[in-house]
């Protein structure tokens, strides 16, 4: 029992049949290659114009986005001005958030 696995299984890898590499495996190699994204450390601002360019939004809908969003913004931000019975002025769209009722 002097043969250890690993002599067995040198012994049967030399056994083995080899075949020839086709003449044209290197081309195929490279071409393949050619073909592959390779991996390129991106500085954030790449990686974030590539986030965007992924998304395919178009440009109307960042403006429309940002208008709502600033108008939002600036609606809330907006104080709500305390009227009188007695004054004409007319209440704030915001005045339903601030009911004159005392806490029952």
């Amino acid at each position: 029992m002097s043969d250890t696995p690993d002599d067995k299984l040198e012994a049967l890898l030399r056994s083995r049949p080899l075949e020839p590499a086709s003449p044209e495996l290197a081309e195929r190699i490279v071409l393949k290659a050619q073909s592959l994204l390779q991996n390129q450390t991106l500085i954030l601002r790449q990686w974030i114009a590539r986030l965007f360019a992924e998304c395919h939004l178009p440009q109307p809908a960042y403006v429309l986005t940002g208008t709502l969003i600033l108008g939002l913004v600036v609606g809330f931000t907006m104080p709500v001005a305390q009227t009188s019975e007695n004054d004409p002025e007319p209440l704030q769209v915001q005045s339903f958030l601030y009911p004159d009722e005392a806490v029952l």
